[in-house]
């Protein structure tokens, strides 16, 4: 069963390039009939679910309200992926107990892409798009799409 299951995988163990991992992997396997598997395959399974149970506005636990737009959203979705939310929710402060959220500094459209980004990893950047997504991801510690921004622009 171990074999199948390291075929469906995307990154078997053996494709890890850690060398010392294989070695421990066969000792174990030959003394005690271990196998370490990773399933490379797990995060992007995850990442979709969690954005379907957002698009759906299932099991969420905070709106951001936006010029008037409600972004419902998960609060440990946001922790993980910004220190800007995470200090939001983490440290007592009023909105980690709010259930709406009023998020000031940005447009609605902003605020859709940077949430895209945080659920699917992907963000659309254009010349009419790119300096408001840059204003905040920095203000919000999105510091991945603060590079890719910068990017986008010295291109």
């Amino acid at each position: 069963m171990s074999d199948s299951l390291e075929r469906t995988t995307d990154c078997p163990l053996s494709s890890l390039g850690d060398e010392s991992g294989l070695s421990e992997e066969k000792e174990n396997a030959a003394g005690a009939g271990e196998l370490h598997w990773q399933d490379g395959g797990l995060p992007v399974e995850l990442q979709r679910g969690m954005e379907t149970l957002r698009v759906n506005g299932e099991l969420t636990d905070v709106t951001l309200s936006v010029q008037g737009h409600d972004f419902p959203c998960h609060r440990a979705i946001l922790a993980a992926a910004s220190q800007y939310f995470r200090a939001m929710f983490c440290s007592g402060l009023r909105e980690s107990h709010e259930k709406r959220v009023e998020m000031k500094g940005l447009d609605s459209g902003t605020m859709h892409s940077l949430l895209e980004y945080t659920y699917t990893s992907r963000a659309l950047l254009t010349h009419s798009n790119v300096q408001k997504i840059l204003e905040a991801a920095n203000q919000f510690q999105f510091l991945r799409v603060v590079d890719a921004c910068a990017g986008f622009l010295s291109r």
